[in-house]
């Protein structure tokens, strides 16, 4: 599901199951949805449904046995050939062919009917009637729970009956003949008929609640995925901002070093006379500018393998790693440059305005794991030496 497009599928599932919209009338995007969660939830149930009949097939074997020990093997024989072998066959088959599933498991069910149908005739008065009521009750038990969309209810309901009809006919049941079958017949499949209708109803309800479920969850997800991010980040630059920076160190930079590895270094940057160039420019442009200096630090950070942030105002932090205070020094003085060069337009007309910048620079002292506060502290000093010597400069700790 795609929430970057404009169709809110939370809403669209919300108005079907309000207005109780039949599928035919559903978006084709909520109908696509549906059927994908219909198609799953029907192969589950389907699968469990042939389990079911095969066991109930093969205990049903013990009613024989009681009224027709006689005739038992070959209504056995019948029945299970009848069930069984369909049954294993719709297991075997993966949910993508869940038609055939479905119709194997109809052919199996309905095959289930005749056999108890063939089996009444042997049967002496009242055990008869109560295997050929059987037929009845197999249809009313098991229409309301089948897997079937509403055409495939009807489908099964005429094929079922038309093929019991036929061996009702061939076997010449006298039960089943009686003036009395058909009617209950009829009456019994149209109240199970009524409560398909409203168990596919349910299932209905069901799927559009678990789509509305599922997509407000996701998008809920989604919103606090972009807030924790927001929470990282600078607004104004896009940066990150101090919070993330503290994480990255105590992540990445905190560690000790070894002999010939490169060691955390720190990169402290305050725009010169920021104050003076806002009065003089407006506060747009001091905005368009610090934009400017993030994308060149961005880029320093980038090209080094490290982080750019922005503590606040017009100071701004590098975290990276370096051989030595020369190698620092180096990466400072490059995006020292860049920044100068910088031009940005503003409201008077053929002119463009420029920033210096002074940094701080501090490296990893020693082999052992530096903290954050401490190579501030080195680079604040460092970048204070800068600002008294004239600042648009880079100075090393130490």
């Amino acid at each position: 599901m795609d929430r970057a497009q404009d169709f809110d599928l939370a809403t669209a599932a919300h108005a079907a199951l309000v207005g109780r919209t039949p599928p035919s009338q559903w978006d084709e995007r909520l109908r696509a949805a549906g059927l994908e969660q219909m198609h799953a939830a029907h192969s589950r149930e389907a699968d469990f449904l042939l389990k079911l009949g095969m066991v109930i097939a093969v205990l049903s074997l013990l009613i024989d046995w009681i009224a027709i020990p006689q005739h038992l093997a070959e209504v056995a024989l019948i029945r299970l050939l009848g069930v069984i072998p369909l049954s294993l066959v719709a297991l075997a088959l993966p949910t993508r062919l869940l038609g055939l599933k479905k119709l194997l498991m109809a052919v199996s069910m309905t095959a289930f009917a005749c056999s108890l149908a063939y089996a009444s005739q042997f049967a002496p008065a009242p055990s008869n009637a109560l295997l050929a009521l059987g037929v009845i009750t197999l249809l009313a038990l098991g229409l309301p729970v089948l897997p079937f969309r509403r055409f495939e209810v009807v489908s099964f309901v005429i094929f079922y009956l038309a093929a019991v009809g036929a061996c009702v006919w061939v076997f010449e049941n006298e039960v089943a003949r009686a003036e009395a079958f058909f009617p209950i017949a009829i009456l019994a499949t149209a109240a199970a008929g009524v409560l398909s209708h409203r168990v596919h109803w349910l299932e209905r309800r069901d799927i559009l609640l678990t789509l509305e479920a599922d997509y407000r969850a996701a998008a809920l997800e989604d919103s606090n995925e972009q807030l924790t991010a927001l929470s990282l980040e600078d607004p104004l630059t896009g940066l990150a901002n101090r919070r993330h920076a503290e994480t990255v160190f105590d992540a990445h930079y905190a560690l000790p070093s070894a002999p010939g590895q490169a060691r955390a270094a720190l990169l402290m940057l305050d725009l010169d006379r920021f104050k003076a160039f806002n009065d003089r420019f407006g506060h747009q442009t001091g905005d368009a500018c610090l934009r400017a200096v993030a994308e060149a630090m961005r880029h320093t950070a980038s090209r080094h393998g490290g982080l750019a942030a922005r503590f606040g105002g017009e100071e701004f932090v590098i975290l990276l790693r370096a051989d030595d205070d020369a190698q620092a020094l180096a990466i400072a003085e490059d995006l020292r440059v860049a920044i100068e060069r910088i031009e940005i337009a503003h409201d008077a007309a053929g002119t463009t305005a420029t920033c210096t910048t002074s940094i701080g620079v501090a490296v990893q002292d020693s082999a052992d794991a530096p903290t954050l506060k401490a190579m501030l502290a080195w680079a604040d000093a460092a970048l204070y030496r800068a600002k008294a010597e004239g600042r648009n400069r880079c100075v090393a700790a130490g």
